[in-house]
């Protein structure tokens, strides 16, 4: 074995083995730096995501977000090429947009889920607030109801009482007249019961 590939195979044992201790799980595939690796085996991590540029496996551009193209820089093509030396079957390297697709899927799913909480948000919300609304349109209305009832309990207390007041007025005035009629005619008795003494008298 020749000086360069022992070198070459070192520098893929190490770059595999600092990417297997960044591998944690995601949804019951290997997640590591790269993207995530098909069954935990590193056969296929010569492409991928590393930061926030997706390198598709060949070639010397990587791509972001929006997938601009923008040429490797050295720590990448270091990466990159190190991932590539690790290839059991170099025949098998071609440009590969799974893991860009992936992740784009998984970005669109979030989003989607955040479109959807904050519809339904709005939504709950909305409805809170016509329920709200019914309810102090029904509040007010009771309210108003037992403002009007007791508005017409005081009125028609009020003409109880002024009817009332009338009717005593009246069984008084009543009452006055027969006694003024009583005393009247027993004045008018003792009149004429002198008249009849003094007719005696003269006779």
């Amino acid at each position: 074995m020749t000086l360069s590939i022992m070198k070459a195979a070192g520098l893929a044992a190490a770059t595999t083995l600092l990417g297997a201790c960044s591998v944690g799980s995601y949804g019951g595939l290997s997640v590591g730096s790269a993207g995530y690796y098909d069954d935990g085996y590193y056969d296929d991590g010569y492409y991928g995501w590393y930061g926030d540029y997706y390198y598709p496996g060949t070639g010397y551009y990587v791509y972001d977000r929006n997938r601009t193209a923008y040429r490797w820089n050295a720590r990448q093509q270091r990466y990159w090429l190190a991932r590539r030396a690790a290839i059991r079957d170099q025949r098998r390297i071609r440009a590969n947009w799974n893991r860009w697709e992936r992740r784009e899927a998984r970005r669109e799913y979030r989003r989607d889920a955040r479109r959807d909480a904050r519809r339904e948000y709005h939504r709950e919300y909305r409805r809170d607030a016509r329920q709200e609304a019914r309810r102090e349109a029904r509040q007010v209305a009771r309210q108003q109801a037992r403002q009007r009832a007791r508005q017409q309990a005081r009125q028609e207390a009020r003409r109880e009482a002024r009817r009332e007041a009338i009717r005593d007025a009246r069984r008084e005035a009543r009452r006055d007249n027969r006694r003024d009629a009583r005393r009247d005619a027993r004045r008018e008795d003792r009149r004429e019961r002198r008249r009849e003494r003094r007719r005696e008298r003269d006779d």
